[in-house]
């Protein structure tokens, strides 16, 4: 009899050593099932939301343009008046409300350009690229590339005459690391 009872105790023991392995097997496959489960949803809702991402961007892209409009128009005014000087004395009155704004680059850049200075004129759309890289990014309505190369290509004439003529003129110099800057953004390339 002290056989069969220290084999049943011992079988006890077995099946309670099996019981607690099944029951944590059971527990860590439901974690990993609810882990599968919540990274499908992520998935799935990150394969969903191109779309609404796209609305948003569109969104914040048309809020930006409507604030500049607000921000911009005197400037505007002025410049259709030919009172440039005027337009970049507001456009600097409103660098110092928002500085954050990539836009007062871009309108001192059209307004220097308007006065024939073009190294000026380069300058502030380097300025204003660095501050906003969708500035030369196709995809997105805030795109100005075109107007920008145009500008890349005069500069680079002229300021290439420019440094044979003046070598070692560092104004000169940098208005052509500014217009390679620009090509280089043009072209696709990073910073």
């Amino acid at each position: 009899m002290r056989l069969l009872r220290a084999q049943g105790f011992h079988g006890n023991q077995i099946v309670d050593w099996l019981d607690k392995l099944s029951i944590v097997a059971i527990a860590g496959i439901a974690v990993i099932t609810i882990g599968m489960l919540a990274n499908q949803k992520l998935t799935q809702r990150g394969q969903n939301n191109p779309g609404e991402e796209a609305k948003a961007e569109q969104s914040s892209y048309a809020v930006q343009m409507e604030e500049d409009d607000r921000l911009f128009k005197e400037v505007r005014a002025l410049a259709e008046q030919g009172l440039y000087q005027e337009a970049i004395a507001q456009v600097i009155a409103i660098m110092k409300d928002y500085p954050e704004k990539s836009t007062s680059y871009l309108y001192l850049a059209q307004l220097h350009f308007e006065q024939g200075k073009l190294g000026e004129s380069i300058t502030h759309y380097r300025q204003a690229v660095e501050m906003e890289p969708d500035y030369v990014d196709e995809r997105t309505p805030l795109f100005i590339g075109g107007e920008i190369k145009q500008i890349v290509e005069e500069g680079r004439v002229k300021f290439g005459r420019e440094k044979e003529l003046k070598p070692e003129d560092k104004q000169v110099r940098s208005t052509l690391k500014d217009i390679y800057y620009l090509q280089s953004r043009l072209a696709g390339g990073c910073e």
